[in-house]
């Protein structure tokens, strides 16, 4: 069901890393892997967005990425704001997402 191994890897990230990115534990990631479990609505949305991608990828439902994404990977401002957001806490990159947020208002 799940192409998150297969993304997760393609983002060099641990499941440590990503469970410490999600606030949940390495096990519960590898369960999810594994087809043990599913991830909730609200964890599913959380993991496309923090591996970039589009849900129906994620969920195996298409072959092709989400085009705007792979759009805005290319540019350079993009690269480099996701390089320091990828750095940052999961409690701040909520921090961050609410500031943006704020300016947009």
């Amino acid at each position: 069901m799940l192409n998150l191994k297969e993304i997760r890897e393609d983002r060099d990230l641990q499941q440590k890393e990503l469970a410490k990115k999600l606030n949940r534990t390495p096990a519960c990631i590898s369960s999810w892997e594994t087809g043990k479990t599913e991830p909730s609505i609200e964890d599913l949305v959380k993991l496309a967005d923090v591996l970039d991608v589009s849900l129906d990828y994620l969920l195996d439902r298409t072959d092709e990425n989400d085009l705007i994404k792979e759009d805005r990977k290319a540019s350079p401002l993009f690269q480099k704001m996701s390089s320091l957001f990828e750095k940052l806490t999961y409690d701040d990159q909520n921090q961050v997402i609410g500031f943006m947020q704020a300016l947009l208002r």
